[in-house]
């Protein structure tokens, strides 16, 4: 099947979306390599066959999952925000929606540093598609004299770096609510870390 038009029925988007879940699943808890089609083929209750009805390898299957999310990440964000214009709104609504997506796609970051290791140029497809449009936003600030001027890209890419690993920590280890972590974010993001 030629991925890129994709299931032509409903029946065969929703056996599309079971496979891709269950390999969210499976690559999520047990890592790519320890993840056989097998496993995520029995965890969507689907046979062998079926997945290279949609899929024709495991990397294939892990290259569509990780840009799938992303592209669902991005566009979440971009409902949340649009309208708003004010960088340091932007920034308080972006880290809240990140957060509570979090929550959703458990296993997400744990996707995105496989993807490191399994696919180097899909890793940096990744950012690349996910920096784009911040970073543009982000020099447009800059040039408004809304924000300091410092590299656009630098504080994108520290901005994920941070929100990355609160993200982790906070959300997915202590399970700490997202009020809380974006309020501190918050902090950070209007003060910095003068005294």
């Amino acid at each position: 099947m030629n991925n890129n038009t994709g299931p032509k029925t409903e029946r065969g988007k929703q056996t599309k979306n079971k496979l891709l879940e269950a390999a969210e699943e499976e690559f999520g808890k047990f890592g790519f390599y320890q993840t056989g089609i097998v496993e995520i083929t029995k965890n969507a209750k689907v046979s062998l066959g079926t997945f290279y009805t949609y899929f024709e390898s495991k990397e294939a299957i892990f290259a569509e999952l990780v840009l799938g999310i992303q592209r669902e990440l991005r566009k979440t964000i971009k409902e949340k925000t649009h309208g708003i214009t004010d960088r340091i709104e932007l920034e308080e609504i972006g880290y809240r929606t990140f957060f509570e997506f979090l929550k959703k796609h458990r296993y997400m970051l744990r996707l995105f540093r496989q993807a490191e290791f399994v696919d180097e140029t899909l890793h940096k497809q990744y950012f690349a598609n996910l920096t784009a449009g911040y970073i543009e936003g982000m020099a447009d600030s800059v040039q408004k004299g809304e924000i300091q001027n410092v590299d656009p890209e630098f504080l994108v890419y520290a901005f994920m770096g941070i929100s990355d690993y609160i993200g982790m920590k906070w959300i997915l280890w202590d399970g700490r609510e997202v009020d809380e972590c974006v309020d501190e974010m918050m902090k950070l993001i209007k003060n910095g870390i003068k005294i």
